[in-house]
């Protein structure tokens, strides 16, 4: 197996497989029950299940980690705003729009906080894993590239193919995107972590 894709959990840090395990159940946990709303109902139930399901993801990694960081609760709120215009405004094109707005958005935070002089990265990363200062400015701009990336590709998928078709990028394709971003910077992050 190839050294990207290789994972010695003793070099993970303390506590990593929990949060882990919660972050993966509040991401893939309301993209599922949207699926399945959108397969058995239409865009606008699977919407409000979608909000649903984000807000108990949200309690969720509450009584996991016992705090709400700042990222899944913007998130959190983002997802209620456009849910919330889809729904009363009887429009798909809110809940298409989110994905866009929200990955432009930390593209934007990301990106524009290292010029600042703010590192995000380190902020989500910490106390857990610290990275020496390439690796955090690498990691940085690598995350914005993603995360602009993601935005672009989201409008090009609900502008140019029909709505069975973004339901499925959005659920699945997404998903297994973020999961390789992640897998393939496994080594990077072992790489240029501080001791």
């Amino acid at each position: 197996m190839s050294e990207a894709l290789t994972l010695d959990r003793r070099s993970l840090p303390s506590g990593f497989t929990l949060r882990l395990v919660a972050k993966l159940a509040g991401e893939v946990g309301p993209l599922l029950i949207c699926f399945l709303a959108y397969d058995w109902w239409d865009v606008f139930v699977a919407t409000g299940a979608y909000a649903v399901a984000t807000l108990l993801s949200l309690l969720l990694v509450w009584v996991t980690l016992r705090r709400v960081p700042v990222l899944p609760l913007v998130s959190t709120a983002l997802v209620a705003v456009f849910a919330g215009l889809t729904i009363a405004l009887d429009n798909e094109l809110f809940i298409k729009l989110k994905p866009t707005v929200v990955n432009g958005f930390y593209a934007l935070l990301i990106g524009g906080g290292w010029c600042l002089g703010f590192s995000l990265v380190r902020r989500v990363l910490a106390p857990a894993v610290v990275l020496d200062r390439a690796g955090e400015r690498a990691l940085t701009w690598r995350v914005t590239a993603y995360l602009a990336a993601l935005a672009v590709a989201n409008e090009i998928v609900w502008r140019s193919f029909p709505l069975d078709v973004w339901v499925l990028f959005k659920v699945f394709l997404s998903l297994a995107l973020n999961l390789l971003f992640a897998l393939i910077h496994c080594p990077f992050i072992r790489r240029h972590r501080v001791a």
